[in-house]
């Protein structure tokens, strides 16, 4: 996911290492932080696929490497944007998602959001369900789990849900 966090901050200028852990500490760092022994080295992976280029120049007598996104870079992190989110993945590669959707015209966003919450909604059915199944023959714990599925997916969807109501608003 780091290498989709690095283009997106390229989309709007172009960033040293040092810029983008910067921006991170003051951005993404409540759902996603990156350390610089992860950061270089996504920069030259991104940089041998062609994504983004790595011009040296010399500041205050030192040599410093500045990024910048191709083409190519912002067609793939755009393509990554539009993917439709999987609410089973980490809440760090949603909230990274959304994070930058302000690259994606307004109404696909919302129509990404719509879409998943309508997938929470459909697991929260499915694990209530369940519960109606299992509840006699599991043990305090094995239901304190299902429990914990259940009500966290409601946060969460309840969470998305007015997000997507003041996205709307705008």
């Amino acid at each position: 996911m780091i290498k989709f966090v690095i283009l997106g901050f390229l989309m709007h200028k172009e960033l040293t290492g040092y810029d983008i852990k910067q921006i991170m500490i003051h951005s993404t760092s409540n759902f996603m932080n990156a350390s610089f022994g992860s950061i270089y080295p996504a920069l030259d992976r991104l940089e041998k696929d062609g994504l983004i280029t790595a011009t040296k120049i010399i500041e205050k007598g030192k040599y410093k490497k500045v990024y910048a996104i191709h083409e190519t870079g912002k067609e793939v992190f755009i393509q990554w944007l539009e993917e439709p989110m999987d609410f089973m993945k980490s809440y760090e590669d949603i909230l990274a998602k959304i994070f930058f959707y302000g690259h994606l015209p307004k109404e696909k966003a919302i129509r990404h959001i719509e879409h998943l919450i309508e997938d929470i909604h459909k697991k929260i059915e499915n694990l209530e369900k369940l519960e109606t199944k299992i509840k006699d023959i599991a043990d305090r714990f094995e239901i304190s789990t299902l429990y914990f599925g259940i009500d966290h997916l409601k946060f969460v969807v309840g969470w998305y849900g007015r997000f997507l109501n003041d996205l709307k608003k705008i």
